[in-house]
């Protein structure tokens, strides 16, 4: 199939395979996201008498240049297959970034207790290419106070990345806390984000903040384990290395 948009091929046992091209859900969206479940209003409808795909059950959603599969709240999750047929846990992280040929695997029925079969919704990106992007400059990443909105800046587009409020918060406290450094990166440590990001902080600690770092790398960092943009200064917090904008 000749397209440069990403589109779908789906699968459920029994069924006849279709494709499915996120291309018009794109155009009449004009969005990059589109929802996958059992409820009618989804842009992708897995029809599901037995109730095992939730109403919303995933989304699939295009952030810092790469789709991603999102789940949050699914009842029986959504899982990711591989190239080495490793099947991940979407729910564990909230998001999983995808590439051509992986495999969304979501829950359609058991035929015995250990028999599960899933409905297979294999995602095809024929024009992203690992050779595209080793002549690409590393993206830069900017984020304006005025609009609270984190953006990430290449050579042919400027995108906002999508934020979940308080990954938004903690962000927008530590480019505050640069803009105050005359725009120079300062280390905020746990105790001062956990004050900064919840009004009533009894009971959250360094494993809250933890968990909402990784959710904002997952989005910008091109390798989380070697992050550019938030990094980690150990055994003091963490520091945001981005351009300001007011």
């Amino acid at each position: 199939m000749n397209t440069e948009y990403p589109y779908l091929e789906v699968k459920k046992p029994g069924v006849e395979e279709y494709i499915f091209q996120l291309e018009d859900i794109i155009k009449a969206k004009n969005e990059h996201r589109l929802t996958i479940g059992r409820s009618q209003d989804n842009d992708l409808v897995l029809p599901d008498p037995d109730k095992k795909v939730s109403r919303q059950h995933c989304i699939l959603e295009r952030s810092a240049g790469y789709w991603w599969v999102v789940d949050e709240s699914s009842s029986n999750g959504t899982f990711v297959q591989n190239g080495n047929a490793t099947e991940v846990d979407v729910r564990q992280n909230g998001r999983y970034q995808l590439t051509d040929g992986n495999v969304i695997l979501i829950l359609s029925r058991w035929i015995e207790p250990d028999r599960p079969v899933f409905w297979q919704l294999t995602f095809r990106d024929p024009q992203k290419t690992d050779r595209v992007s080793e002549f690409q400059l590393p993206p830069q990443f900017e984020y304006s106070l005025s609009q609270e909105k984190l953006f990430r800046v290449t050579s042919v587009e400027r995108e906002e990345i999508n934020l979940r409020p308080l990954e938004r918060d903690l962000i927008h406290y530590m480019a505050e806390r640069n803009q105050a450094n005359e725009r120079q990166p300062v280390v905020c440590g746990y105790e001062e984000l956990i004050e900064a990001l919840w009004s009533e902080p009894f009971g959250k600690n360094n494993n809250d903040i933890t968990r909402l770092v990784w959710g904002i790398r997952n989005k910008i960092e091109l390798d989380s384990g070697q992050s550019k943009i938030l990094q980690t200064i150990k055994g003091r917090g963490y520091l945001l290395a981005l351009n300001l904008l007011d």
